[in-house]
């Protein structure tokens, strides 16, 4: 089992809102990425990734309910923060979570726009679909795949952890085969480069995970680095 995670500025935002957090030995990584200005993003990344994995790791075992109830909980307490302090009432942020659960499979939930992808025999797969207003367009046919890559308003989120009582969380299992790579990431890596560069990528540092990490942030940057911009790589093979 091998995780890393990274997570970079970028060229253009003053402070980092994203915010992740993995465990090898449970064989869990979280990647939330903030939104709500000042410093409330960060404090609902920071708040909503310590909570899921507090939650997850006192458990012997993992079950799909255990993902939607650890999700369930930090929404309740981002939420709940929010209201209590007086913080922007957009405070929240996005999510996505990476579990191994049974040998040969994992679990994968999410909130929002961060992605979780994964490469087999040099195929990259995405394993989420966004929970935006430019991805509710494309599923009604209102524009293509390609315009939504470009669309003003396409990191408009329809779904955030705290920004209700209550949450909609997706959540899938999928079996994993020995060569598979994971890869977790914000908006600032999938809004900058595209996805057949992504695989590019990881095919070609598969063999190095934490020099794929990075190159995916430089790459990222390069395109101009917009955004804060996270990535987690996951080997999970024994």
């Amino acid at each position: 089992m091998e995780i890393i995670g990274r997570t970079d500025i970028g060229r253009v935002r003053k402070n980092n809102e994203d915010y992740i957090a993995c465990d090898e030995s449970k064989a869990i990584a979280v990647l939330a990425d903030g939104m709500g200005g000042l410093d409330a993003g960060e404090v609902a990344s920071q708040t909503a990734v310590d909570e899921i994995l507090a939650v997850l790791l006192a458990l012997n075992e993992i079950a799909e309910d255990d993902v939607l109830a650890a999700i369930a909980a930090a929404n309740q307490k981002v939420f709940t923060l929010a209201q209590s302090s007086g913080r922007t009432s957009n405070m929240g942020t996005t999510l996505v979570v990476w579990v191994r659960a049974e040998r040969g499979q994992c679990f994968i939930a999410h909130v929002g726009d961060s992605r979780a992808y994964r490469l087999r025999s040099s195929k990259l797969t995405a394993l989420t679909s966004d929970h935006s207003l430019v991805q509710q367009m494309v599923d009604q046919g209102m524009i293509s795949a390609s315009e939504a890559l470009v669309a003003p308003n396409r990191n408009v989120v329809t779904r955030g952890i705290g920004l209700a009582a209550e949450v909609a969380a997706e959540v899938r299992s999928c079996l994993y085969s020995p060569e598979d790579i994971f890869l977790l990431c914000s908006d600032g890596l999938s809004d900058m480069i595209s996805d057949s560069r992504i695989a590019a990528i990881l095919e070609q540092h598969s063999a190095d995970l934490e020099q794929a990490a990075s190159e995916l942030i430089a790459a990222a940057n390069h395109e101009g680095g917009g955004d804060n911009v996270s990535v987690v790589l996951i080997r999970p093979q024994d």
